[in-house]
């Protein structure tokens, strides 16, 4: 299963979901993400703790007051739940970014809420 959205900077596309069988009603969905040169997804925030590894490229990433920390290729980070994603960017201006992350999620609940 794959579904695709995207923005023209930052592109999401849902490779897999899977049930969790000791949580009726939830599942976990695991995402790619790629960021363009310089995208910024910054304003967002997410119900649920999400995983994410680096696959290429780093990301600038903080959680409300929090100083932004730079992850990197093959570090991995965690998606705070209920917190504004202050600081969610392409740490580059010239290379693409890519992640994976992981949600585990109530089923038909999205994993990002961005701003009205």
């Amino acid at each position: 299963m794959v579904h695709v959205t995207s923005s023209q900077a930052i592109k999401r596309t849902l490779l897999q979901v899977t049930p969790v069988e000791s949580m009726p009603g939830w599942e976990t969905r695991l995402y790619l993400v790629e960021y363009q040169p310089g995208a910024d997804g910054s304003g967002h925030h997410h119900p649920a703790v999400g995983v994410g590894y680096v696959l290429s490229g780093s990301i600038l990433s903080a959680f409300s007051a929090e100083e932004p920390v730079l992850y990197r290729l093959g570090e991995s980070f965690m998606d705070a739940a209920h917190e504004v994603h202050t600081a969610c960017r392409n740490a580059s201006e010239t290379e693409p970014m890519s992640l994976l992350l992981a949600y585990t999620v109530k089923r038909g609940e999205p994993v990002t809420v961005n701003p009205e």
